[in-house]
């Protein structure tokens, strides 16, 4: 049973197939993919192969979008990045630190994914590098995702329901957290 939070999404992954699973993956989709994955499993609109690739074109697209607004607009990427001076300063510390790894991997970092790519698109970093290494991390993505759907079907759909309906609880948790680590941040 879905709770109603979760029917509209499986409702449209219904009625509009890889259409909306690839606007989706555009603006990032890990819901969509772990439902997907979940229809797939249960033979409904969706097989796993062609979700993934249908994530992978998405994402890619929006990747490329958002990189390139960062190198052609870097001056009014810098204006936003002016009223966040603390993200710009923390992806150019982890780009300088990780590097490629950053690329790959930012997609599973929650809320860096439009910083990375505008900062990394204003950086002067190099175009192909960036297209390889971010070909590489979307694969990583979407068939990570996919695959929790698919393979863990309705207890991945349970968890996503219990994260919903406690929300209250995981938000009390992650501000306890997010407490923690400022405090932490603090004193480095």
């Amino acid at each position: 049973m879905l709770s109603s939070l979760l029917l509209f999404p499986v409702k449209l992954l219904l009625t509009y197939g890889y259409t909306a699973l690839f606007l989706w993956s555009i603006m990032e989709g890990e819901v969509g993919l772990i439902l997907s994955g979940w229809l797939a499993s249960e033979q409904r609109v969706f097989q796993y192969e062609n979700i993934i690739l249908v994530a992978i074109a998405g994402a890619f697209i929006g990747d490329l979008l958002l990189f390139l607004v960062g190198r052609i607009f870097a001056k009014r990427t810098q204006h936003w990045f002016e009223k966040h001076p603390k993200k710009e300063r923390t992806v150019m510390r982890w780009l300088g630190k990780w590097g490629a790894l950053l690329i790959v991997f930012e997609r599973f970092i929650y809320g860096t994914h439009i910083p990375v790519l505008l900062t990394i698109g204003m950086s002067g970093y190099s175009f192909v590098k960036f297209l390889i290494y971010d070909f590489i991390g979307i694969v990583l993505w979407s068939v990570t995702f996919v695959s929790v759907g698919y393979y863990f079907g309705q207890n991945a759909v349970n968890l996503i329901l219990l994260i919903q309906k406690n929300i209250l609880a995981v938000l009390f948790f992650l501000l306890i957290f997010l407490l923690f680590f400022i405090l932490q941040q603090e004193e480095t």
